[in-house]
């Protein structure tokens, strides 16, 4: 089968979540264009790649702002159809599923939900302090321990707009919750950093089947199961805590530790561990600790809420959580997936360092353009994340018809033989010719396009000679 029509038949699986035949063809239009554009990332160079001229930029530009479908149904619609894909990586027979957040840069002083970020990151070249967007982000390992990809499920603003009701305001720790309850298929497991490593996560976990592996601080307590005397108890609260353990103290010299060789980042690493299965947020509930050391010294302590994982197991489990990393870096910067450009002229203009922007202030009016162009800017990034999805899946499923188009050389390649998201990207545009030939009339890009140059108003050719 041909990339371009694999890729189409998996375009097609999305038109459920429209409700307007002229929404989805713009949604396949777009996405076309997203992955066969050379020029920098906007709404331009997509309808430029597609032959696409200035007549058609306003409709292209209303898709984003249109009413006739939601983010999150394209999102769960695309969730779906990958949950069913046979490469999808599993742990004891369960599909596992990363989250995380990720702050992007925004100088627009009329962009809803900018406001003062703090920078974590050790690098150097990075600000402490800048302007811009928070996202979270969700998706799916697909492929093999050879070839492993975090395929982005959903991302979403969870941070800049304080709601009118407050009962709808929440921590990005609950919304990022709520995120994996709403996508995650029951008995799965979730990977979600340290920040995420708390009671309001576990228990909604607990509530809809879900696993949650992650590390938690070096400097976290635990404690130990509690067993009653039998006979009457004093005045005051029955105790239900045992007595309360210091995790840090817990660890062993690294002779009296078991040993693997667990592959950790694609690299085979011997690492030392010992597992504990202690009370954490729940009295009822024991969760799995696993106490790791590796040569250099290094500790982590990671947790698992399913206690019948092996510490091998959770260790490499949680290694995959970096896949995510390298899913926003292939959004960044292969596709410039976060390069919105969408302004809101109602909006009076921010202060250079803003905070929360306040919806309780303004009228309801204002508060559903608010909305509108939050979703805008959802929708422009899920649109690229769709995109990076569609290469990797056809890099796990057709590397052999990757390569075959392949136009340029690389000194370094995948050893494992699958190629990666821009070298898919680059076969996709060796074959734009192909892709767009009108002697090509099954395919549905070519229909779509046809359709709209029939739309274009008829020009006078006699009123263009001099």
């Amino acid at each position: 089968m041909e990339l371009y029509s694999r890729l189409e038949q998996i375009m097609l699986e999305m038109r459920p979540a429209f409700a307007r035949e002229a929404t989805f063809e713009w949604f396949t239009i777009l996405l076309w264009g997203v992955l066969l554009t050379t020029q920098p990332p906007a709404v331009t160079s997509y309808l430029n790649a597609l032959g696409l001229d200035e007549s058609f930029y306003q409709q292209s530009l209303h898709w984003f702002h249109s009413k006739a479908f939601r983010v999150e149904q394209l999102c769960y619609q695309w969730s779906q159809w990958l949950e069913k894909h046979p490469l999808t990586h599993q742990l004891n027979g369960q599909r596992v599923y990363v989250g995380d957040g990720i702050k992007v840069a925004k100088e627009g002083l009329k962009m809803p939900g900018v406001k003062g970020l703090h920078q974590e990151s050790e690098d150097v070249s990075k600000p402490e302090w800048f302007r811009g967007h928070y996202f979270s982000a969700f998706g799916l390992l697909l492929g093999s321990a050879q070839a492993l990809f975090l395929v982005p499920i959903i991302i979403q603003i969870h941070d800049g707009i304080e709601p009118v009701e407050t009962d709808a305001d929440g921590t990005l720790v609950d919304k990022m919750a709520t995120l994996c309850v709403q996508f995650a298929a029951q008995g799965s497991y979730l990977l979600l950093d340290a920040y995420y490593a708390a009671s309001n996560v576990l228990q909604p976990f607990r509530e809809y089947g879900l696993y949650l592996i992650s590390r938690v601080r070096i400097s976290s307590v635990a404690y130990a199961p509690f067993s009653r005397v039998p006979g009457k108890h004093g005045p005051g609260r029955p105790r239900m805590w045992g007595t309360s353990v210091k995790l840090r103290e817990l660890f062993a010299p690294l002779a009296e530790c078991e040993t693997i060789s667990a592959n950790l980042y694609g690299k085979k690493e011997t690492v030392y561990y010992q597992c504990f299965c202690l009370h954490w947020d729940s009295p009822t509930e024991m969760v799995l600790f696993v106490l790791s050391q590796l040569p250099n010294g290094k500790q982590l302590i990671l947790l698992s809420s399913d206690t019948t994982l092996t510490g091998q197991q959770v260790i490499e489990a949680y290694s995959w959580r970096f896949k995510i990393e390298v899913a926003f870096r292939t959004l960044i910067h292969l596709l410039g997936g976060f390069c919105y450009r969408f302004w809101l002229k109602a909006m009076p203009k921010a202060s250079l360092w803003p905070k929360n922007l306040k919806l309780a202030e303004h009228s309801e009016n204002f508060h559903e353009q608010v909305n509108t162009k939050v979703e805008a800017f959802e929708r422009f990034v899920n649109l690229n994340a769709i995109a990076i999805g569609l290469l990797q899946v056809l890099a796990l499923e057709l590397p052999q018809q990757v390569w075959q188009h392949f136009p340029v050389w690389f000194r370094t390649l995948p050893k494992h033989g699958y190629p990666s998201e821009q070298i898919v990207r680059l076969s996709l545009q060796a074959q734009r010719d192909v892709i767009l030939s009108k002697s090509n009339p099954c395919l549905l890009l070519n229909k779509l396009l046809a359709t709209k140059f029939q739309k274009l108003p008829s020009i006078d050719q006699q009123a263009l000679d001099p």
